[in-house]
């Protein structure tokens, strides 16, 4: 058995439907597992080109396997009528259909902001964990930058708010989730487009991604590049599985790979393990 997570699919059917296809492929069930929940950490419109046949494809989903939905920032805006910049023309007239269709509004608004697994000690958010109750330091008018869905991840060793979202440390997330709910806890965001994965060495927060380990296998004829390592008892993760779905930001942003990125908890003789999995679309 395995659990799949995806974040940041942004209305793009055809990197979804390559996720489903080579997580179905018997090659990758032999391996890893059946799939038996799927969480999705939000950010299912916006950017892409297909909302309606993305939900309509994960509500398909949810009556076979397990599925869990967050909100992410993209999804709230869209709610929210507010504008986020890199929309492009042909995105924000596909989305336009969106509006009239009771049931993929019904499930937009039905997104809870987190989801708390006590038993597997998962802690699943779109962007951070930080609650926003707790944050009296603001420099920020807009509440909405610091609600779980906005937060990301701080590149700078301090925390801070611009007009992207309030950006926090890992250890100000460990610290957080240590005091809430305790240790061991496996953090699980997206958000931002880039694999991540931290964990505490000597006491201090570090991203070990250049430490897992790597292979690449072939799954549904598509070359996956994997990273995977077990997850240790007791020990706190902060891992970012990076964006799902690239179609609505290839063509726009200056370098970007058009690559779909997800996650994978699975065991395997008596470990848990932890993998990223990317592969161009």
């Amino acid at each position: 058995m395995a659990q799949l997570i995806i974040s940041d699919v942004h209305a793009d059917i055809c990197a979804l439907d390559a996720i489903m296809e080579i997580t179905r492929d018997q090659a990758f069930i032999d391996r890893y597992g059946e799939i038996t929940r799927i969480i999705n950490l939000g950010d299912v419109v916006g950017r892409g080109f297909h909302p309606i046949v993305v939900i309509e494809r994960l509500l398909d989903c949810s009556a076979e396997t397990d599925l869990i939905s967050l909100a992410g920032n993209h999804d709230e805006a869209f709610l929210l009528n507010r504008d986020i910049i890199g929309n492009g023309s042909a995105s924000i007239e596909a989305h336009s259909a969106l509006r009239g269709n009771q049931r993929c509004m019904q499930f937009l608004k039905s997104l809870p902001q987190y989801m708390i697994d006590e038993a597997d000690r998962i802690l699943a958010v779109h962007g951070g964990p930080i609650d926003p109750s707790a944050i009296t330091e603001r420099t920020c008018p807009d509440c909405l930058l610091y609600r779980r869905t906005w937060q990301r991840i701080s590149e700078c060793g301090y925390d801070y708010c611009d007009g992207t979202g309030y950006h926090y440390t890992p250890e100000h997330a460990f610290e957080d989730v240590v005091e809430s709910l305790g240790r061991g806890f496996l953090i699980l965001c997206g958000h931002e487009h880039l694999e991540a994965c931290y964990m505490k060495v000597n006491g201090k927060p570090k991203n070990v991604i250049s430490d897992m380990i790597r292979r690449n296998e072939v799954f549904s004829n598509r070359s996956v590049n994997i990273r995977a390592m077990t997850r240790q008892e007791g020990v706190s993760y902060l891992v970012r599985v990076g964006i799902a779905g690239p179609a609505g930001y290839a063509e726009s942003a200056q370098g970007f790979e058009d690559l779909s990125h997800f996650g994978l908890l699975w065991e395997h003789r008596g470990a848990d393990w932890v993998g990223l999995f990317s592969f161009r679309v």
